[in-house]
């Protein structure tokens, strides 16, 4: 295939390139709304969990798709008093009015309408208000402006808070950091790229590759949003894995074009060989990170699945830009790619040959192999201890820089405001006929009576709670003649609908602490009470713990899968069974370093302040798993380029030391220039304010730094060496499938040539 692309790009690449224009164009106005249609939602949901299915009962049967908005207000003078004072209250009063009135606000619940104490601060300067907002198709976002628009006041300052607010706030923000991290990279990409190649025209070959695969890949993103939801989070992957992979697959052929090009003047021949031997790794490079990526399918969570989506949409996108469009650009520049040349250029290739700094430092490491060996795996070990004590939480609005509104509500609420936590659990009652009926109250009567026993448990509302001095009999009576009743009329229209019925539990632990999680299991452990077909717990702690339970059962497989799929590329691409077994090996163990590092940071606090977050003594799940799948193809993206190159050594030399040192003096500068043009990426994206981004920008760098040293520099020759001859040995059924379905940078001839050379 790679020699058909070569002879169609050599005698046509105008056409290819004007084809490439004609999409990025298309592709670009077509894309310029994208961010309008990626949902808030993010999708962590665990589908037909508990905590799902009470969201669906909610929203399905009892009519309740709502979400809460907090209203923060604050004195803007010291005038008006304390909370209690008439003038403070007519000026929050006046703001709820209007709030009251607005068509998209289902309810409203105050300190001045309840006289519920959690609603005001300690030292009675700030109160707070809960609007249930409608929800509707797009999560809310609209009725949200609306709202935010609405709420000006000349008195009070008035501050927006709670879920919707803080992923409102996240999606604004992440505009922000996506452009500057795209515009901050490309700027100090292009100065890098000079550096490293020696040449200007060459230098913004990447840069081109780079941009075209952002736009194409984000154009195809949102053309996926016609068919399913995607959250707002994979505009970022998105952006950050195709710019690093185009600029590392860009880096790679155009050096290996340049290559031919000194060793073969003909421009057609040495396009012919990139392809056959670059473009074949970088094909085989990107079904690898894909393949890792792609497999986070497995998990249930649509976050995930997005996020796989995204990321093989990246890398699709870089791979097949890289191996198309860039080689009609090389075909049409030919020689000139070399022009507006430093004067380091003729050096920097004359340091190409063998002899060179990499050469004499891989027969350094390989002479002192053993030493090298357990001094590297040593200090991975070390690097990855915090991990032991890494604890898994989730993300709020902390995550938030200070400057946001849904983030300062967040502050004052835990700081100002007594027992301000209200997230109760939901519990949805499937009752045997119709609620308000005998057996439907004598079975929400008994759930409720053993909820309240429960250690913990503050309070539980409902049909049957309303005042404590009523009994069961006299809730029956109240409930069969609703029409008399106002009181229970009312109270049916807010509890009930039909056979199905809510109860709010109220706790007195943070909605975040194990404590929570256990009442939410104690509930669960129930079984129904005479008169019920089945309740479901629902409710942020009730969401958290089968988040949890869904990450415990289904990552264990998801990394198995990653590796299994990884092993078997590996093995058809190099014909070797112990390789790919030590890349993955490596891999899991400076992986472990690099999350080792993370908790450092991010949970224990370490360098909080310089890095401007704010740490929250816990592990967001969702980033450890991103960045392991993530990190993990990138870690074999350079095994691939560095272990192509020196099985291409293999093949012309009988001393396994001399392949090893000449293939990494070939592929460890390009190497070492791609780790340090992704860093910049990964770490422009790790300059953003929102601490998800920040955290999955630094990983990958820290992953690429261990991997592009630890691991290519020391663990690679050293192991190479250890292994000799066993390198590129395999079962003989396993090389005759290797030698049937060969994906090596080498024909099939010349593979086969080379292991009969190597018996």
């Amino acid at each position: 295939m790679f020699p058909f692309l070569g002879g169609l790009t050599g005698r046509h690449p105008w056409l290819i390139v004007w084809l490439g224009a004609i999409l990025v164009a298309l592709g670009s106005l077509y894309s310029l709304d994208l961010m309008q249609r990626l949902t808030l939602a993010p999708g962590w949901e665990v589908p037909d969990s508990g905590s799902d299915v009470t969201v669906r009962v909610m929203r399905d049967q009892l009519g309740r798709d709502e979400t809460p908005v907090i209203l923060l207000f604050r004195p803007r003078s010291a005038e008006l008093g304390d909370a209690d004072s008439p003038a403070y209250r007519a000026a929050v009063e006046e703001v709820l009015g209007a709030v009251a009135r607005n068509a998209d606000v289902r309810s409203v619940l105050s300190y001045h309408g309840s006289g519920d104490a959690r609603f005001r601060s300690r030292d009675a300067r700030e109160v707070y208000a809960i609007a249930q907002l409608a929800r509707g198709s797009d999560e809310g976002l609209a009725a949200f402006e609306r709202l935010r628009a609405q709420v000006r006041s000349d008195r009070v300052e008035v501050l927006l808070g709670g879920e919707l607010a803080t992923y409102y706030d996240i999606r604004a923000q992440l505009e922000i950091d996506i452009l500057r991290a795209e515009v901050v990279s490309f700027l100090v990409l292009a100065v890098l790229l000079v550096w490293v190649f020696g040449s200007v025209v060459a230098a913004m070959l990447p840069l081109i590759v780079g941009g075209v695969t952002i736009i194409l890949s984000v154009a195809l993103l949102k053309w996926f949003t016609q068919f399913i939801d995607v959250s707002v989070y994979a505009a970022n992957v998105v952006s950050m894995l195709g710019l690093a992979l185009a600029i590392d697959y860009a880096l790679f052929i155009v050096s290996r074009f340049r290559e031919e090009l000194a060793r073969d003047p003909d421009v057609r021949a040495s396009l012919m060989t990139t392809l056959r031997t670059a473009g074949r790794t970088v094909a085989y490079s990107g079904m690898t990170v894909a393949a890792s990526l792609f497999c986070l399918l497995m998990l249930p969570q649509r976050f995930f699945q997005n996020m796989g989506l995204a990321g093989g949409i990246s890398v699709a996108g870089a791979m097949l830009t890289s191996i198309l469009l860039l080689p009609a650009l090389l075909a049409l520049l030919g020689h000139r790619v070399n022009r507006l040349a430093l004067p380091v250029l003729a050096q920097r290739a004359a340091r190409q040959n063998d002899g060179g700094r990499w050469y004499r430092f891989s027969y350094f490491v390989m002479r002192r192999a053993w030493l090298v060996l357990i001094a590297t795996l040593g200090l991975l070990l070390v690097l990855g201890w915090p991990v032991l004590h890494m604890a898994i939480g989730p993300a709020d609005s902390k995550s938030l820089p200070l400057s946001a509104q849904s983030r300062q509500v967040q502050d004052r609420l835990e700081q100002h405001f007594q027992h301000a936590d209200m997230s109760p659990l939901v519990v949805t009652v499937h009752t045997r006929g119709p609620v308000q009926e005998a057996a439907g109250l004598a079975g929400l009567h008994e759930l409720t009576r053993r909820i309240r026993a429960l250690p913990g448990v503050l309070a539980v509302k409902g049909l049957v709670s309303i005042d404590d001095k009523l009994e069961l009999a006299d809730y029956e009576l109240l409930y069969a003649y609703p029409e008399q009743f106002a009181m229970a009329s009312e109270t049916l229209a807010t509890y009930a609908r039909g056979e199905h019925s809510v109860l709010y539990v109220e706790y007195a632990h943070p909605h975040t602490s194990p404590e929570a999680r256990e009442l939410v299991r104690a509930i669960r452990a129930m079984s129904p009470p005479q008169g019920i077909q089945a309740f479901h717990v629902g409710g942020f702690p009730a969401f958290h713990l089968d988040y949890l339970e869904s990450l415990g059962k289904w990552v264990p497989w998801t990394i198995l899968a990653i590796v299994v799929v990884i092993f078997v590329l590996l093995f058809f691409m190099l014909g070797s069974v112990l390789i790919p077994l030590k890349a993955v090996l490596t891999n899991l163990l400076s992986l472990s370093a690099t999350f080792g590092a993370l908790v450092w940071m991010f949970q224990d606090g370490n360098l909080a302040s310089w890095l401007n977050f704010t740490p929250q003594g816990s592990m967001d799940g969702t980033i450890l798993v991103l960045i392991f799948a993530a990190a993990f193809g990138l870690s074999i993206d350079y095994e691939v380029f560095l272990l192509s190159r020196v099985k291409e050594m293999c093949q012309h030399s009988q001393d396994n030391q001399h392949a090893v040192a000449t293939g990494i003096q070939r592929s460890g500068p390009i190497i070492t220039s791609a780790a340090l043009l992704i860093g910049v990426v990964l770490g422009a994206f790790a300059m953003g304010e929102v601490v998800f981004m920040k955290a999955m920008g630094l990983g990958l760098l820290l992953s690429v730094i261990v991997d592009a040293t630890l691991v290519r520099m020391l663990l690679v020759p050293a192991t190479l060496r250890l292994l000799g001859h066993l390198n590129w040995w395999a079962p003989r059924p396993l090389m005759r499938l290797y030698q049937r379905f060969n994906m090596s940078e080498l024909d099939s001839g010349s593979a086969h040539g080379g292991r009969e050379n190597e018996r």
